[in-house]
């Protein structure tokens, strides 16, 4: 925008606005009569314009020099830098930072100019790598912070010792205490010459000392002094190169140290660390990230509850809302404020919202549990509805918006409803009219289309005009996707109980493909979950005669591999998937029944050895899982074992059953137990449970 053609009216009129780009504009503003409501609908994103020739020359050192995103790290840098020269105001600090750029700053500003400019080339970044090498010991955590947000930006991996190398850097120094000004100084790679100016320079007149006390005083005495976005950084890079478990110990470090700051952290930066130590938890299994979003639920929820403070916007709540319903630790506790934040002023905070986030966090509410139990009807109502604007082209959701609705964010919005057990029907029925026209994209697939027809199956929508033409479309994608798309849709199409050609095709075209992935290559490499799921959805089923024989084969055989990578309830499922084949297995079938033999035995071995770890106090083995065994083993007449479940019949059933006993007992009996104590406890114990609830 120029302001040639803008009178002198305009032009104050446009130098009022002085947000921040993308932000909205803020309800306190006395000259602007709309409502809240109002507001958050208008569009943002004005084009701002400096009001001051200090502000201008701000603008002008990061344009083309700095990554939007990187903005507050870099600023955060040149802050800790220039405390570090020791000349942090006057006039001789400010021509000290100007003017004089030692190694460690060229190299960083460097870094971000190629990132600016999209510069990839291998070479450049190997170059880089050198140098980050050769003043990695002269570098303060706010350089190693926009070097590894420079690395993750490059995706740089050519060197798989640089990132450790670096959180090591940043581990030593997030355990530091006591930082002085003099280590503070080495730490920053400056001069002596420069700091002795500097101090000179502050040292005249008393005004200049007395300032120069209280920094002195603030840096020596600040124990959590530690740049904000080098935690984030560090995180970052941990989760972006995997090497979460490598290295735990630095990550402890690093995450100890930013719990002690964490009161002091800026919301923006909170709610990233806290997400990305969800991820981390998640991938790397590791207890220090998992500890530390415990350790800030308390500090999100006084945030959450305070208004009078930093505001949180709704991309952080999305944030926070997806980090603890995807982590290690469940807090609904966080999510009551969570969800009283969000519903307060009529909803306002949902409205700023993309199509994304929205789908997002109805992705980590559904998380929780039935909707109806934790008071999130409201809520879902009101995602729905917003949902249902971007689906018709409101004017609610920007142009860039109305983009990000894609095939992707329905599916998600869509599986989140029905795992919350909620029929928003408004919803579904527009998405009837929206998918048609997305089935036939490039980015269908196979993955994609299971999760509509799950959903639609689960909140009882089987009459779906959509159905059919899911069945259509997976049929021609069937013969090229992988293995856990083939396993998400065999349990989706066993769910609905087609009955009609076009889903029945889909089912034997999944079964062709599941025989050509089991006999591949890399057959070792499939995971074992899509092993599971594949199994108990055939069997259970009513399609079983669709199934080849050579299909069910090779399940036995993968599944008698998987046994000690799958969990105990995983295991229950094999077991009584294969029971199930084996009782409509023709005695002329000898191969099938042998492989089912084989199974069984090794999955005795196993339990054998793996049951006594089981602790009913700590993790105990489900009552479900365990009358599974039980059934299973008996309707394969499997006599070997007999004491083994014996044995999970009194540990895990005893003493409040909370199953039919029926189908265990005749099992029991079947395998030849005669423990008349055994029977007479279960069944006593079932007349106890039935009491129980009818008073």
């Amino acid at each position: 925008m120029s302001m040639k053609g803008l009178d002198r009216t305009q032009t104050l009129r446009l130098r009022g606005q002085v947000r921040l780009l993308g932000e909205a504009p803020s309800c306190a503003d006395p000259a602007d009569p709309r409502t809240d409501l109002a507001k958050a609908r208008a569009p943002v994103g004005l084009l701002q314009l400096p009001r001051s020739r200090g502000e201008r020359l701000r603008h002008m050192e990061i344009i083309d020099r700095v990554p939007f995103d990187l903005v507050g790290a870099y600023h955060e840098r040149e802050t800790e830098h220039g405390r570090l020269v020791g000349a942090a105001r006057g006039p001789i600090g400010k021509i000290l930072r100007r003017h004089r750029m030692d190694s460690s700053t060229a190299l960083i500003h460097s870094m971000l100019k190629a990132c600016v400019e999209k510069r990839w080339d291998m070479m450049l970044w190997e170059t880089f790598a050198d140098a980050i090498r050769r003043e990695l010991s002269h570098l303060a955590p706010a350089d190693i912070g926009l070097v590894l947000f420079c690395c993750v930006k490059a995706d740089y991996r050519r060197d798989p010792t640089l990132v450790p190398e670096l959180l090591n850097k940043m581990a030593a120094l997030a355990v530091a205490t006591g930082i002085r000004s003099r280590r503070l100084l080495a730490a920053g790679h400056a001069s002596s010459t420069a700091a002795a100016i500097a101090q000179a320079s502050l040292s005249v007149g008393r005004r200049h000392r007395r300032r120069a006390q209280k920094e002195t005083l603030v840096v020596r005495g600040r124990k959590a002094c530690f740049p904000e976005y080098a935690f984030l950084a560090a995180m970052t890079a941990a989760q972006h190169y995997r090497v979460g478990r490598e290295c735990r110990d630095d990550i402890a470090r690093i995450t100890t140290r930013a719990l002690e700051g964490c009161s002091g952290m800026s919301s923006y930066v909170l709610c990233r660390l806290v997400h990305r130590a969800s991820n981390l938890a998640n991938e790397a299994g590791g207890s220090s990230p998992g500890k530390f979003l415990q350790r800030a639920a308390p500090e999100l929820r006084q945030r959450l509850q305070d208004s009078s403070g930093e505001e949180l916007s709704s991309s952080d709540l999305c944030l926070i809302a997806h980090a603890y319903a995807h982590g290690p630790m469940k807090a609904d506790i966080l999510f009551k404020d969570l969800r009283k934040r969000l519903m307060d002023n009529d909803g306002v905070s949902l409205l700023k919202l993309s199509a994304g986030e929205l789908s997002n966090l109805a992705n980590a509410f559904s998380k929780l549990s039935n909707a109806s139990q934790n008071g999130s009807l409201e809520l879902f109502d009101r995602l729905g509805r917003q949902l249902m604007q971007g689906l018709r082209g409101s004017t609610a959701f920007t142009q860039e918006n109305q983009d990000a609705l894609d095939l992707r964010n329905v599916c998600v919005s869509l599986n989140a409803f029905a795992q919350a057990s909620l029929r928003h029907e408004p919803f579904f029925v527009a998405c009837e009219d929206y998918l048609p026209a997305l089935l036939h994209s490039r980015d269908c697939d196979v993955r994609q289309l299971a999760m509509i027809a799950h959903a639609y199956v689960r909140v009882g929508l089987l009459q779906s005009c959509l159905l059919p033409l899911v069945w259509e479309r997976a049929t021609r994608l069937a013969p090229t996707c992988d293995m856990q798309s083939v396993s998400l849709m065999i349990f989706a199409v066993t769910k609905a109980a087609v009955s009609d050609a076009s889903g029945k095709g889909l089912l034997s075209t999944l079964t062709s493909r599941l025989s050509e992935l089991l006999r591949g290559r890399q057959s070792r490499l499939l995971p074992s979950q899509t092993i599971v799921v594949s199994t108990y959805a055939l069997a259970k089923s009513g399609y079983k005669g669709l199934v080849e024989k050579a299909v069910w084969i090779a399940l036995a055989q993968h599944a008698r591999r998987k046994l000690f990578d799958v969990s105990l309830s995983e295991a229950a499922n094999l077991a009584s998937a294969f029971a199930e084949v084996l009782k409509d297995t023709p005695q002329d079938c000898s191969t099938l029944s042998e492989e089912i033999n084989f199974f069984f035995a090794d999955l005795l071995e196993v339990l054998k050895h793996r049951l006594p770890l089981e602790s009913i106090a700590t993790r105990p083995l489900p009552q479900q899982a365990a009358s599974k065994f039980i059934i299973a083993f008996g309707d394969a007449q499997c006599y070997e074992a007999a004491g083994l479940a014996q044995e999970i019949a009194r540990r895990f059933l005893l003493p409040k059953p909370q199953l039919p006993l029926r189908p265990m007992i005749q099992a029991i009996s079947k395998l030849q137990v005669h423990d008349e104590d055994l029977v007479q406890a279960l069944t006593m114990a079932q007349k106890a449970n039935l009491v129980q609830r009818r008073h």
